[in-house]
């Protein structure tokens, strides 16, 4: 036969006190004094007292929980942010519930739909590649929600946006490839509908520019799902044109780690060759041979940014404050290994 849950009126009655007291003695309240608090926390422990979260989210109208939604979760970078907003959830007293969408659009509006059944109190969501409408989201916000959006946000809803700068990521890792020599660069773009994949490619394309070196559409090559298999098959295709590509700049580190193997497996050397860079520091970057030079975007900061802007609106009872227009850019940085690096010393330009 189960045991009847331990309530503040238990305590209560056996210390002879109020149940608003004894409330406030395990919140450590300064009105309390410190021998009542004491006793309230002793009987606590012995009578196993755990609070009942729900109850209170009905009497505080808080749930303590926030909903997050993401294309994928199984990314390294996904896996980053992830636990960047754990561990700032945790800081504050919240837990988290996970949606994955798999980039479909009725999946991310299902997702939305069920956080809020569940009581959340607000939502950090990365859109999906494949929203065009986001009419979804204006919905959401003029109920109230607080909504933050991280690393793939929408193009016409205003709200807290906090994302890695792509463009300047980009030309660092282009210009880097130049400085080291490199004059025939390649670019591995993201998919036609990737958040993500439009400012890379500027920033490559600036780059270029910036250093005088004519932008060819050739040396382009459109990615479907940028992995691993379509980088390999994609950098066999570039090296066989007439005019062969002297570097690769990779939409990510999948696709970069598929050029490594596709140009080991014709004969070509890295970097002395043919220099490639990723986009996103994977770990898996790192331990291939020659190891990955790639850009570093910080998913957990990406992370603990967005959940901590989501709480201070929470905190403010409303999703209408003066964060609702803060876009926040967390600034790139390059992470130079042998995969592209020919001399220690770079060529100024």
């Amino acid at each position: 036969m189960s045991q009847k849950r331990t309530t503040l009126k238990d305590i209560a009655e056996r210390l002879d006190v109020s149940i608003t007291t004894v409330n406030r003695a395990l919140k450590d309240h300064p009105d309390i004094s410190k021998n009542l608090k004491e006793k309230v926390r002793f009987l606590a422990e012995q009578l196993h007292y755990r609070p009942n979260h729900f109850a209170s989210s009905l009497r505080t109208n808080h749930s303590g929980l926030i909903g997050v939604i993401m294309p994928k979760i199984i990314h390294y970078f996904s896996s980053t942010v992830l636990s960047g907003i754990v561990k700032a959830s945790n800081r504050n007293n919240y837990q988290v519930l996970f949606g994955e969408t798999d980039n479909n659009v009725e999946t991310e509006k299902a997702s939305l739909l069920n956080m809020m059944n569940s009581g959340v109190d607000g939502i950090l969501i990365a859109v999906s590649n494949n929203t065009t409408n986001e009419d979804h989201f204006a919905e959401l916000q003029k109920e109230n929600i607080p909504l933050v959006f991280f690393d793939k946000v929408p193009d016409h809803i205003d709200g807290p946006k906090v994302l890695t700068n792509d463009k300047k990521g980009a030309m660092l890792a282009t210009e880097h490839l130049i400085k080291q020599g490199y004059r025939h660069i390649a670019h591995l773009k993201g998919q036609v509908a990737s958040r993500n994949a439009a400012p890379r490619f500027i920033g490559y394309r600036t780059a270029l520019q910036k250093h005088e070196i004519s932008f060819d559409e050739k040396m382009v090559r459109q990615c479907l799902v940028a992995s691993e298999e379509e980088g390999y098959e994609l950098t066999l295709e570039l090296m066989k044109m007439k005019r062969k590509p002297d570097a690769i700049f990779a939409i990510n580190d999948e696709t970069a780690i598929g050029a490594l193997a596709a140009l080991r497996s014709i004969k070509i050397k890295v970097p002395q060759q043919v220099g490639v860079v990723g986009f996103s520091n994977t770990k898996a970057g790192m331990y291939v041979q020659p190891a990955l030079s790639s850009v570093e975007q910080f998913g957990s900061d990406i992370g603990k940014v967005a959940t901590e802007i989501l709480i201070d609106m929470i905190n403010a009872g409303t999703g209408v404050t003066e964060l609702m227009h803060r876009k926040t850019l967390l600034e790139p940085k390059l992470y130079i290994r042998e995969s592209s690096q020919k001399s220690s010393k770079e060529t100024e330009m």
